[in-house]
């Protein structure tokens, strides 16, 4: 400061100056490059150390799953080592999950602190997926372990480094194995003692739902052993499953909608499930008194992604289940569009809510017994699929005895409303975000925060 500079020399100054960080920040961006490549390659390398030097490594999840597509369905794991630092890797994750790749290993890799892990936990809530999390290096030797011999579906591993774990104070490791719970045992299991609260709350509920589903309620047989559905649902003990499969969220949509209006018509919380078609437990279906399918149609007269695995276990174990359905009620509602392959066509007629028509079917087959006449929800309708919807759930909520009650907040959501009214009705969701988060014993939140 007590230098006199003259206009040059403080211009060459400020050049020099700029340079200097300019060279300190090119540096820092090098070894943080350099940082996530050594943990690129640590990963790799402890898949390789496992699965074997030939093991088929990917670093994106589209060429993961090209490559499962391209392959023989029972070929070797393709692993997608892929960053789990950023919100955008969970959500196509999850899209990923929706593809139903049986060869499929993810493995996601967190190097900063706090670390998320509800990608794993969410992974937990699609069918016959394994689900891990462990710290990058030798502790993650069994994970790799357990996701190689892994063959019932797609496998998920969170890594951390040891530094991100530790800046995490919360950090869990632990698996998530189906193949435990089918012989007798958790699915479940933590490294050790510490488990984070957004895990505890996750189990907490599963095993809720766990035990409803597998809940076995006798059937009391009405006078004159007419057994009926005329007679009501006296037999149903207040207890219905409500499944649904859907990849845009509509058939979801419908299933929520039913679940808040049976517990708000006087179903306890714990006597109403609502969840994907591949959490179900396939093997209680005989075992459930009332179920209620919302089922949406994906591609050509196919199963969305988180529904496919119910229908072909369904179908594989059709024979099993063969006449011990009777005591068993079904309602059934299929979304769809009627045009969708040209007004009128063939294709369209055969493809309309073609998965629900045939569930309703195997299901009649079997000896379910069909509540309701199934409903259809028609995109082709003023209202889209919500004035099937409509007429649908009215007959349900009558026959269920809570066509009395208002949905949850005081109404039900009815048809979509446009993005800017419920930005009005909620006063910009203020108030009413942090109240359905903070309930914890749903599963769930109203449609109008999900727009958030």
């Amino acid at each position: 400061s007590s230098c006199r500079l003259g206009p040059r020399s403080r211009q060459q100054v400020l050049v020099l100056t700029a340079f200097f960080f300019g060279c300190l920040l090119c540096g820092f961006s090098a070894v943080a490059m350099a940082s996530a490549k050594e943990v690129q390659d640590k990963a790799v390398a402890g898949v390789r150390a496992v699965a074997g030097a030939e093991a088929d490594v990917r670093f994106s999840l589209s060429a993961a799953l090209s490559a499962c597509a391209s392959g023989p369905e029972d070929g070797p794991k393709v692993w997608a080592i892929i960053s789990g630092d950023d919100a955008s890797s969970a959500n196509s994750v999850l899209k990923a999950l929706g593809a139903g790749q049986k060869r499929l290993a993810i493995v996601a890799l967190a190097t900063q602190g706090p670390i998320s892990q509800l990608q794993v936990l969410r992974a937990m809530e699609y069918g016959d997926i394994y689900a891990a999390a462990a710290e990058l290096g030798s502790k993650a030797k069994g994970a790799v372990s357990e996701v190689s011999g892994y063959t019932a579906g797609t496998s998920v591993l969170l890594l951390a480094t040891p530094e991100a774990a530790r800046v995490d104070t919360q950090w869990t490791a632990f698996s998530y194995d189906p193949r435990r719970e089918a012989a007798g045992g958790s699915a479940f299991a933590a490294d050790g003692a510490q488990v984070r609260k957004e895990i505890q709350s996750f189990l907490a509920r599963e095993s809720l739902l766990t035990l409803v589903a597998k809940r076995s309620l006798p059937c009391e047989s009405t006078e004159g052993g007419s057994g009926g559905l005329g007679e009501g649902l006296a037999d149903a003990s207040k207890t219905v499953t409500i499944l649904y499969t859907s990849d845009t969220g509509h058939a979801e949509e419908c299933a929520k909608a039913v679940a808040r209006q049976c517990r708000n018509g006087g179903y306890a919380n714990s006597a109403v499930r609502c969840s994907t078609l591949d959490a179900f437990d396939i093997g209680a279906i005989g075992s459930e008194p009332l179920i209620v399918f919302c089922v949406a149609t994906a591609g050509k007269g196919e199963f969305p992604g988180n529904g496919r695995g119910f229908w072909e276990k369904l179908n594989a174990r059709a024979s099993e289940f063969d006449g011990k359905l009777a005591d068993t009620k079904y309602a059934m509602f299929g979304l769809g569009d009627s045009h969708y392959w040209g007004k009128g066509t063939e294709d369209s007629r055969i493809n309309f809510a073609k998965p629900a028509r045939d569930l309703d079917e195997v299901l009649e087959r079997l000896g379910a017994q069909r509540l309701i006449p199934t409903g259809y929800g028609d995109d082709q309708d003023v209202d889209q699929y919500h004035t099937g919807f409509g007429e649908w759930k009215n007959q349900l909520y009558s026959r269920l005895g809570v066509d009395k009650a208002t949905a949850s907040g005081g109404e039900d959501d009815g048809p979509v409303k446009t993005d800017e009214v419920i930005k009005t009705e909620t006063k910009q969701l203020r108030g009413t975000l942090k109240v359905a988060l903070d309930d914890i014993t749903t599963g769930q939140i109203p449609f109008h925060d999900t727009k958030l």
